[in-house]
């Protein structure tokens, strides 16, 4: 079985960055505050196990970002991360500068108390946990194509 690496920025290879949030707005208030702040177009997707998910692909950068709460109905996702309530992460290239801009930005929202950047090594699971949201865009993106197909006549 192949095993998934997570490589740096520095490396060349698709790589993940994390950020968590602590904020108590809803979920869909943080997504429209995030998309006025920094100009992207999170749209809400089936939730994420019972998490709620949002999602915006931003294809000038070869940014994909992944809006997922931490806390459920019944539990929260990252046992590691419980004060978090949000997080974010950006799938593809992500330099220090853009980092920086994230926060600095996300910081600026008003009710959001904090955002800072997660390492992955501190998630226990951390490559379950990215397989499983793969495996979740996939079908999410399976179901957009089957939606606005053309028909045929």
């Amino acid at each position: 079985m192949a095993k998934k690496v997570l490589q740096s920025a520095e490396s060349g290879s698709l790589h993940y960055t994390l950020f968590g949030i602590s904020c108590h707005l809803k979920d869909f208030r943080l997504s429209y505050l995030l998309n006025k702040q920094l100009g992207m177009d999170f749209s809400k997707k089936d939730d994420f196990r019972e998490f709620s998910f949002y999602l915006y692909a931003d294809e000038d950068h070869f940014n994909t970002y992944f809006l997922l709460s931490n806390r459920g109905p019944e539990k929260v996702m990252i046992p590691e991360l419980k004060q978090t309530d949000y997080l974010m992460l950006v799938e593809g290239p992500c330099k220090k500068k853009q980092k920086e801009w994230l926060l600095e930005n996300i910081r600026a929202i008003p009710n959001v108390l904090t955002a800072f950047e997660i390492r992955f090594e501190t998630i226990k699971n951390h490559p379950s946990l990215l397989d499983d949201l793969e495996l979740h865009f996939i079908e999410i993106n399976k179901e957009l194509k089957i939606k606005y197909s053309p028909v045929k006549k």
